[in-house]
C-alpha cells in the first residue's frame, strides 16, 4: 500500500509539475515581454489616433496588484510639440478580461505635458475611440499629478486631480481639481448630487482662490439624441482679483475684493464640446478696489508724463463675459463703472487672443470735464490713449472764467485732441 501511494503520489506530483510547465508556456504565449508590450502599445495607439506614439519602458505585474506600468511615453506630430508622460499606470481587473472587457479601476497619469495644438490633433479621433469601446473599455477613477497644460496663450500651468466615474453611465460622480503650484490655493470641487425635477444630473460645486471662494450648483441635462446642456450658477465672494489672476500667471489692471453672482451654460455632445462652448456672465462689486500701475491723479496733473503709482477708488462694478473658442478664452467687461475721488469713468474692454481693446470716458469736476480714452495692443504692454487736450482746455478755460470757461474749454480741447478709434486686433497666422 505504502508502495503504491507512493507510487500515486509521484505521478500526481509529475503531472502537475506538467500542468505547470504547460500553463506558463501557454502564458507566456499570450503574454507579452515587456519590449513586446511596449511595441504593441505603439502600434495600438498608432492605428488608432493616427499619430506616432514612443514608449521607452513598459512593464507589467499580475501578482499582487495587476498593473501595466509605462515609462517616458511621447506623440510624434510633425510640425509641433507632441503630449508627454513621464509615467502611466493602469490598474485593471483581470476577470473581465476574460469577456474582452477592460475594467480599469484606477488610471495614474504623472508628470504629463499637454500642448493645447498637440491636444487638438486628437479631438475626433478620441471620439471616435470612445464610442468604438464604449462598451468594451470602463475607467473607474483618473488620477494626475503634475500634469502641466500650455493653453492657447502660451502660459504653461500645472494641475494635479481626481476624478471618479459613474460605472452605470460613465459621468463624473466626483471632480477635484488642483493649481498644484499657485501661490494661493485654486481649487475646484465638484459633487454629484442627485437629479433635479426635469431629470438633469446635480452637481454641487465649491472653488476657493485669490482668498475667496464661490459657491454654487450645476445641472447637467441629457437629450434622448445624446446632446448635453450644461446650466448653473455660482456666488463668488471675497475673492482678491490680483492674486486670482497670479494664481495662473496673468497680471491684473486692478486690485480688490470681488463679489457677486455669476451663471454659466454650455452645450455639447461630448465633454469636449461642452468644455469648448462654456460660456459664464458675472456681474460683480469690487470692495478695496485700486487701479495698479497708474496713478490717476498724478497723470492728470502732468497730461500723461508721469502716471508711476496706483490710484484707490471709491467703487469699481461691472459685468464680466467669458467664452471659451477655438483660440482661447475671450472675456468681455460691459458697464463697467469706477468713481475715485473727484473723477468718475465708465466703460467696456474686451480680452482675446493676448490682445486688449478697450474704451471709455473719464469725467471730472462733476461732469464738466469729459475726457475720452482707449487702450489696445498687447496685455502685456498695451497703448493708452487720453484726450488730454480736454484737460488742457479746462485749465485754460478756468484760469479765464470759472464755470462756464471749463466747461466750453474741456469741450474745444476734447474736439481737437479725441483719441483716435481702436484699430481692429491684427489676424494672427
Amino acid at each position: 500500500m505504502k508502495t503504491a501511494a507512493r507510487r500515486w503520489a509521484i505521478a500526481a506530483t509529475a503531472l502537475l509539475g506538467v500542468l505547470v510547465v504547460g500553463a506558463w508556456l501557454l502564458a507566456r504565449s499570450y503574454v507579452p515581454s515587456n519590449e513586446e508590450l511596449a511595441r504593441r502599445v505603439e502600434s495600438e495607439f498608432e492605428a488608432r489616433m493616427g499619430q506616432a506614439l514612443v514608449v521607452r519602458e513598459a512593464r507589467w505585474r499580475v501578482r499582487g496588484t495587476p498593473v501595466i506600468e509605462l515609462r517616458d511615453v511621447h506623440t510624434v506630430q510633425p510640425g509641433e510639440a507632441g503630449i508627454r508622460a513621464k509615467r502611466l499606470a493602469i490598474y485593471p481587473q483581470l476577470l473581465p478580461l476574460l469577456d474582452k472587457r477592460l475594467v480599469i479601476d484606477r488610471l495614474e497619469v504623472d508628470g504629463a505635458d499637454v500642448p493645447r495644438q498637440a491636444l487638438a490633433a486628437y479631438r475626433n479621433k478620441l471620439q471616435d475611440a470612445h464610442d468604438d469601446q464604449s462598451a468594451s473599455v470602463v475607467l473607474r477613477h483618473l488620477a494626475f499629478k503634475d500634469l502641466t497644460y500650455t493653453s492657447y496663450s502660451g502660459v504653461p500651468l500645472r494641475y494635479d486631480g481626481d476624478v471618479t466615474f459613474n460605472e452605470t453611465d460613465r459621468l463624473p460622480q466626483h471632480v477635484s481639481l488642483r493649481r498644484s503650484d499657485a501661490r494661493t490655493p485654486a481649487t475646484l470641487e465638484a459633487t454629484r448630487d442627485g437629479k433635479s425635477d426635469d431629470g438633469a444630473d446635480v452637481y454641487r460645486l465649491q472653488l476657493q482662490a485669490g482668498g475667496g471662494t464661490a459657491r454654487g450648483q450645476a445641472r447637467l441635462a441629457t437629450s434622448k439624441g445624446g446632446r448635453m446642456t450644461l446650466t448653473g450658477e455660482l456666488t463668488p465672494r471675497q475673492v482678491e482679483i490680483q492674486a486670482l489672476l497670479e494664481s495662473f500667471e496673468r497680471r491684473s489692471v486692478v486690485g480688490g475684493r470681488a463679489s457677486g453672482e455669476t451663471t454659466l451654460r454650455a452645450e455639447g455632445d461630448t465633454v469636449g464640446e461642452l468644455f469648448r462652448s462654456l460660456r459664464t456672465r458675472s456681474t460683480l462689486q469690487v470692495e478695496g478696489a485700486r487701479l495698479l500701475r497708474v496713478d490717476l491723479d498724478k497723470a492728470i496733473k502732468s497730461l500723461g508724463e508721469d502716471r508711476t503709482g496706483e490710484t484707490p477708488l471709491d467703487r469699481l462694478s461691472g459685468v464680466m463675459v467669458t467664452q471659451n473658442t477655438a483660440q482661447g478664452l475671450k472675456t468681455s467687461f460691459t458697464q463697467v463703472e469706477a468713481v475715485a475721488g473727484s473723477y468718475s469713468a465708465s466703460g467696456e474692454a474686451t480680452l482675446y487672443r493676448r490682445q486688449i481693446q478697450a474704451k471709455g470716458r473719464l469725467e471730472a469736476a462733476g461732469g464738466v470735464v469729459d475726457v475720452p480714452f482707449s487702450a489696445h495692443g498687447p496685455t502685456r504692454d498695451p497703448t493708452f490713449e487720453m484726450a488730454w487736450g480736454s484737460i488742457a482746455g479746462a485749465a485754460i478755460g478756468t484760469a479765464v472764467l470759472p464755470g462756464i470757461g471749463t466747461f466750453i474749454g474741456a469741450k474745444i480741447g476734447g474736439a481737437v485732441s479725441e483719441p483716435p478709434p481702436i484699430p481692429p486686433a491684427r489676424e494672427r497666422r
